[in-house]
């Protein structure tokens, strides 16, 4: 039996040795990489000291030397394994818990230089060349401290494996499984084999770990990368995302929500309904499924409502997700308003005149509403492109489109319709004030200068005015508009004709 432990634990320390090596390489790449590379190495001297034992049994020195190195190498394994699991359950290590951690083994060393003085941790008895080995109270502290170790480095990792992505949840169960197996060891052979054959088992529950570790890291590259938790997802969400308990009250946000809604947090579920965030929102919560809302501040946000039930089917809560699309929806209206506006004149174009006569005719009809039209054409303006150019031309229309939109009253449209020619839709404008306002803008324009160079352009409008009529459409009165504006031009130019004139002439 002596001969098989000396193997298995000689073979528990080369594979060990040869884990660590493999890890060791990662160091600089993975925060992994260090502790299980020292884990291994106390792993592969603690199996090395046990298995020395038996070939230097014939001498006390060596025998008392080994003994001793076995406690350094227990110390690595349980030191290293809480780091490991610490780092794997994603939390980083600062400089005082690593300070702490070093005080175990600093302490260890100084108290087993003392020790064959005092025999605080080994109470070794020599008869000749037998030595009968003895555990002293600052043994049992020590393995006490050792087992807290590593059991709390699993219970952080079964935490994180509850908590992680479902891809990543048998890492944890691997560094779990591979720390519990020699620690089940030991205890074995703390508290059954020592009593009875002096066998020591926990080599070869090394040679299972250690062998569980280089097929992961050949194989499994646990190491190269720290598992990513649900919570991390959350944290990195650019998505506002709030959980609420079925009374509403805050349970949970992430920082993204936190910093969206400020009065977002878990702090104050002992108050009562937390409806600070709803407040946030202008009262407009009511938002079913999903929707797009605007807050107090002229947020615009898109909301996400996520009812969760329990596995009966009971109201478990509800996930709220918030994302601020105040830039998309200004981007989205320029876009629209680009897409109904004229390039040069900023004015409507004649798909959204369109849309809008439409509209008017219809409350107009419904209404029993009167309502204008006044079709405008710039007089001459071939000839002011033909003698001064294209952009005196461009400036003689943005001119003229400035008139009437400063023309324009609330509900009222100004539009160009195409070339030199433009509209003013009036609702609620009687045939005798359009005919009134267009002769106002005439005049205005006639008044104004565009520069060309050393010369100055003066402008010259011809208007149609037409009313709708009972049973009319759109066609029937931009028809009429159109035959009383070139009754107008026929007339003389620079003047306002009626649709009724126009027909009576």
């Amino acid at each position: 039996m002596p001969t098989l432990v000396e193997a298995v634990s000689l073979l528990a320390a080369v594979v060990a040795t040869a884990t660590g090596l493999l890890v060791a390489r990662r160091r600089r790449s993975s925060p992994l990489a260090l502790p299980l590379a020292v884990m291994m190495f106390g792993g592969s001297l603690w199996a090395t000291a046990r298995a020395l034992l038996h070939v230097a049994a014939g001498s006390v020195p060596a025998t008392v030397t080994l003994h001793y190195l076995v406690l350094p190498g227990v110390a690595a394994v349980a030191g290293a394994t809480f780091w490991y699991l610490a780092v794997l359950s994603g939390r980083r290590l600062s400089r005082r818990t690593g300070a702490l951690l070093l005080v175990h083994p600093t302490l260890l060393v100084v108290a087993l230089v003392l020790d064959p003085v005092h025999e605080w941790f080994l109470r070794l008895r020599v008869e000749g060349t037998d030595v009968t080995v003895g555990a002293g109270p600052l043994y049992w502290v020590h393995t006490a401290y050792c087992y807290a170790l590593v059991v709390a480095g699993i219970v952080l990792a079964l935490g994180a494996m509850v908590r992680a992505v479902p891809g990543h949840r048998r890492v944890f169960a691997v560094a779990a499984l591979a720390a519990t197996i020699p620690t089940v060891g030991n205890v074995l052979t703390t508290l059954v084999a020592a009593r009875s054959e002096n066998l020591h088992l926990t080599p070869m529950f090394l040679l299972v770990s250690a062998a569980i570790w280089w097929w992961v890291e050949r194989f499994g590259g646990h190491s190269a990368v720290v598992p990513v938790t649900t919570r991390q997802v959350l944290e990195v969400l650019d998505d506002a995302v709030i959980v609420l308990d079925p009374r509403g009250r805050v349970l949970d946000a992430n920082p993204a929500a936190r910093a969206l809604v400020p009065a977002t947090d878990a702090s104050g579920l002992d108050d009562g309904p937390d409806a600070a965030w709803r407040a946030y929102l202008d009262g407009d919560a009511t938002v079913r499924d999903r929707g797009t809302l605007t807050t107090a501040s002229g947020t615009v946000l898109d909301v996400r409502v996520t009812p969760m039930t329990d596995p009966v089917g009971r109201a478990a809560g509800t996930v709220v997700v918030l994302r601020d699309v105040t830039e998309l929806e200004r981007l989205r209206a320029e876009l629209v308003d680009q897409a109904t506006r004229d390039g040069l004149t900023g004015l409507h174009n004649r798909r959204a005149l369109a849309q809008r006569l439409a509209d008017a005719v219809d409350e107009a009809t419904r209404d029993g509403r009167p309502l204008s039209m006044v079709l405008v054409d710039v007089d001459h303006f071939k000839a002011v492109n033909d003698s001064y150019g294209h952009a005196v031309g461009d400036a003689v229309l943005v001119a003229v489109g400035r008139e009437l939109a400063e023309a324009t009253q609330d509900g009222e449209t100004a539009a160009r319709l195409g070339g030199e020619e433009f509209v003013l839709l009036l609702p609620g404008v009687t045939a005798r004030e359009a005919a009134r306002r267009a002769d106002d803008v005439r005049a205005r324009c006639a008044r104004l200068r565009v520069p060309a160079g050393r010369d100055e352009v003066r402008l010259t409008l011809s208007a149609g005015v037409a009313t709708l009529a009972p049973g009319g459409t759109a066609d029937d009165m931009l028809r009429a508009a159109d035959h009383a504006m070139y009754a107008a031009k026929h007339a003389g130019r620079d003047q306002v004709v009626g649709a009724a004139e126009a027909s009576a002439s």
